[in-house]
Order: structure tokens, then sequence, then C-alpha cells
């Protein structure tokens, strides 16, 4: 397989003429076509990440608006950004508060810089207002046969994908194949990541008077019969779990234990699906490679970058543009008083084959698995020509 090109401009700024977000960011994805592919009345979509509640480590908003302009400014008038909503029950808590349906998600993107005034666009929710709003794309993947897209990508002319560059506790990291896997999908196709299609309910009676789930479910497909089960129509059922969520009996059973292997597997499997509709020409990748935190933009913690800002990388490959970043985060030394730090990790060591575990433990190496199993789905290549265009 040839190798794929991934562009890069360091973090350095010395001048506003070599600004991250307005200048730097254009010129990698001016570099993969960008500017070319574009025409006036595609409709454009940014997706990028509004970082949890108390997370302060997600991307800027003034990098995303610096795009909304740069695809204005190529007479493309219908653009806008978007996320997707939080698996979960809205309201809820855990690691999805705040960001479980539209309009918690949009209060926290309010609260971290992204509106509709400071993007300059509109800013929504690629799977409408409770994560509901999806469609099938059949694939053949390692686990799934089909994939819950994220149903507002249905009339999207051109995707760009703005991801930050992270790690990630389950996954090894987060970059573009994770924005594609977990944020492009519905709220169903994240638990489905995470948990597996199985969605059972058992054979055991309800307690007398109890209608949570029932009342719960917004499409209405509970019901429960004179015996006192509760029923599914799984034809209609689109999927929230929120039945899940507010069952005291644990009536509901997913495959909840699976291996790290199978949720990056999953989660390929959801990108693999995204990819298959939109088709490789019209999205275009974009990772910023700055405040690297052990942590997901999902979480609410935010650490001690593991090590320096890196810069700005952009690839029509989305394999071989994680893969650079993961190369040129090992390549870096530890930032004093990080994670990686402690454990002692400096230049080129694997910095994401120990950072959740402690010292003297054996290395995870779920980052490079990520990596090999989007290779093996055909989503790109891990061997790439790192074009550093500061140069």
């Amino acid at each position: 397989m040839m190798k794929s090109d991934v562009f890069y401009l360091s973090a350095r700024t010395i001048s506003e003429l070599a600004s991250m977000s307005s200048v730097k960011s254009k010129v990698v994805l001016g570099e993969i076509g960008l500017d070319g592919y574009l025409k006036p009345g595609m409709k454009t979509c940014i997706k990028t990440h509004f970082g949890a509640l108390a997370n302060t480590r997600y991307i800027r908003p003034s990098y995303t608006r610096a795009l909304v302009d740069h695809v204005k400014s190529l007479g493309v008038t219908d653009v806008f950004v978007a996320e997707s909503c939080g698996a979960g029950l809205p309201r809820g808590e855990g690691e999805y508060a705040g960001r479980a349906s539209e309009e918690e998600y949009l209060e926290c993107a309010k609260r971290h810089g992204f509106t509709a005034e400071s993007m300059g666009a509109p800013v929504t929710m690629l799977d409408g207002p409770l994560g509901l709003d999806w469609f099938h794309q059949k694939i053949n993947g390692r686990y799934f046969k089909d994939v819950m897209v994220a149903g507002r990508l249905l009339d999207v002319d051109c995707l760009i994908m703005q991801t930050h560059f992270k790690g990630h506790g389950s996954a090894g990291f987060g970059g573009a194949l994770k924005n594609l896997g977990i944020g492009c999908v519905a709220k169903g196709g994240k638990s489905e990541a995470h948990h597996g299609k199985r969605m059972d309910i058992k054979k055991d009676k309800c307690p007398d008077g109890c209608t949570a789930c029932i009342d719960i479910c917004p499409v209405h497909v509970l019901v429960k019969s004179e015996d006192g089960f509760v029923v599914r129509d799984v034809s209609a059922c689109r999927r929230c779990r929120f039945c899940h969520a507010v069952c005291k009996e644990r009536h509901f059973v997913t495959d909840a234990h699976i291996s790290q292997e199978q949720f990056v597997g999953q989660l390929v499997d959801n990108a693999l699906g995204v990819v298959s509709f939109l088709t490789p020409k019209r999205i275009f990748y974009i990772n910023l490679a700055i405040d690297i935190v052990p942590q997901c933009d999902c979480s609410g913690a935010s650490d001690v970058p593991i090590v320096p800002d890196i810069g700005v990388l952009a690839s029509k490959d989305p394999v071989a543009l994680d893969q650079a970043c993961v190369d040129l985060a090992h390549k870096s030394d530890a930032i004093p008083y990080s994670k990686a730090w402690e454990l002692g990790l400096g230049e080129n060591s694997e910095k994401f084959s120990y950072i959740y575990g402690k010292k003297g433990d054996a290395p995870n190496k779920i980052w490079e698995v990520q990596l090999r199993l989007a290779e093996e789905a055909g989503l790109g290549t891990r061997s790439y020509e790192l074009i550093d265009l500061e140069e």
C-alpha cells in the first residue's frame, strides 16, 4: 500500500502571520484539497467537540470559528458546526451528564464559547434533539453489519473533521477515528460501541405499578403485558436505551463487559459506516495536537498535558493522520509533573502504552490495536509521509 500524505505545521507561533487557528489550520486543509473541493451551494459540516462540563482542555472556539470563516471565504454560505448527543439519559449523572440531549449539550457548548453568534454559523447536534435521528448504513465490519449514522449527515456535501488529539483511557488515544466512530453516530451508536448491539429484556415480572421504562420511552414502543412482562416493538425502537437507564430491576440486558479490543473494534466499525456513507472524497481531516492530556474531551477531568504542544496536522487518511500524531507524541519529551513525567516516559517512549497504569505495569497497547483494526477495515494506512510545511 502506498504511503498517505500527512501535512504538518508546528505549534510555534512567533507572529500573527503564523496563527495556529486562522493561518496554519487553513494552510494544511488547503494542502489536502479542501479549497479546490468546496463550491458555492455545498452544505458543509464542521464536526468538532464542545468538551464535557468541567473540561478545560477542549478545542478553543477560535479554532472552529476560523474554519467557519475560511469555508465562507470560499463562497460556501451553508455551513454549520456540530457535535452529537452523548449516551445516556437527559438530566442524568455520570460521564455524559450535561451532554445527553441537544438542549443540554448546547447549554454546555454555550458555557464553553460555542454559540451561533461566536461561530458565525448554526450550532447543532448531528443526531437530533434526543439522539434518535439516525439511519442504518450497511457494512461488512468485524463486529457490526450495520451502523447508526447520525441523521443530519444525510444531506451534507462536505464534512470537515476538526479533532482534538489527546488520550483516551479505553481506546488508548482519541483522534480522527474516534471522532468518526463515536462523534458521527447517534446516541444508540455510542452505546453499541461501548456495550455491543445486544438489547434484551429478561423474562422477569416487573414490580406492581412500575412503569418507569414505559413512561420514559420517547417513541412509545414498550408495553406491559397482562402477565406483568415488558415487551418491546423492536421494529420501531430507536435504541436510545433510556429504558436501560431507568430500570432499577436490571431487566434490560446488554453486553456490558466487553474487552478493550472489542470496544475499539466496534468504534472502528462505526467509523467505517460513516465513511462508507459519505465516501472518502467528501471528508477532510484536521487534528489539533495541542493540550495532549490523558483524558478524552468527554471527561470532566483535565490533567496536565503529557507532552508539549505539537501543532496542526491534516490528511485525507484518518489512519495515517492518527498514526502520525501518536508517533510525534511518543517522540516528544514529557512535560514536568505530568503523568508521563511521573512514569519517567521521556523522549522516544510509547507514552500511550503506559499512562493509564502504574509504574512497573506491563504496556497496554490498545492504541496500536485501534490503528491496526482501522487499517484492516480499509479506512486508511498506517504508512505515511510526514510533510513538514515549516521547512
